[in-house]
């Protein structure tokens, strides 16, 4: 479980970071989607990811880019599942 959305966005940007820009280091408002950062096939992975680390369910209705779009936006989503 997530102790705070610091905890939240620190493993999400490891988890780009690894996964998705070999390494350069994602500003937490930086917009992954609308600038192509993420693929929509990445985005699946991550939500893979996020449900294993945080123990959450992400439902279909909430995989958009309003809760996608940027870590805060995602450490948001997690954070609120979370608590």
């Amino acid at each position: 479980m997530v102790a705070n959305n610091t905890d939240a966005r620190a493993a999400i940007r490891g988890w780009l970071q690894e996964n998705v820009t070999g390494g350069r280091d994602v500003a937490n408002d930086e917009p992954l989607i609308e600038n192509g950062v993420m693929t929509s096939l990445q985005t699946v992975e991550l939500v893979t990811f996020l449900e294993d680390e945080f123990g959450i369910m992400i439902e279909d209705d909430e995989f958009d880019e309003e809760n996608f779009g940027s870590v805060d936006a995602i450490a948001t989503l997690v954070e609120g599942k979370a608590a």
